[in-house]
């Protein structure tokens, strides 16, 4: 198996966990399933994603886990704003072409099975590339103040285009 279908594998295996349990109250020694067709997608806010894109919240915090999680569907060209996590974000893609990048640094392409790491604080936008649909998966730590994401100012044509060769 290809190093990173087995990293996203992996990583999809440990999402699963998180992914079947909500805010709910989860009996001791048990855990909550979450079949697929309950899962709602609900459309990205255009305040802070440029182009057309939906949400499919996963999970929520659960005592324990901090951490929440979802799948974001990015039609061709859809991206993020410039944003922070405060607990720090990683994502794969699951299917189709990503952009990511860091503010002040070149944009990097991103191809399914892939995993990006964003640290605490970092600066930097993430969506699809202009000709395909992307679907990721997103794992978000959950700050103790209950933030989990700050969002900033729209990233330019320019700044979305200015691909690491």
């Amino acid at each position: 198996m290809h190093k990173s279908a087995l990293v996203a594998a992996l990583l999809f295996s440990a999402c699963s966990c998180v992914t079947v349990m909500a805010a709910e109250n989860i009996p001791a020694n048990s855990q909550i399933f979450k079949e697929a067709k309950s899962l709602q997608k609900v459309p990205a806010n255009p305040k802070v994603f440029t182009g057309k894109a939906e949400v499919i919240p996963m999970s929520q915090q659960v005592p324990g886990m901090p951490v929440h999680n979802g799948i974001v569907i990015f039609e061709p060209g859809a991206r993020t704003f410039w944003h922070i996590h405060p607990a720090g974000q990683f994502f794969t893609v699951l299917r189709g072409e990503s952009r990511t990048g860091v503010y002040g640094e070149k944009v990097r392409v991103v191809k399914p099975g892939d995993v990006v790491i964003c640290p605490a604080g970092v600066k930097h936008f993430h969506g699809a590339g202009p000709d395909t649909q992307m679907v990721q998966m997103t794992v978000t730590g959950d700050h103790p103040e209950g933030k989990g994401v700050t969002w900033l100012e729209e990233v330019t044509d320019e700044q979305y285009n200015n691909i690491e060769k």
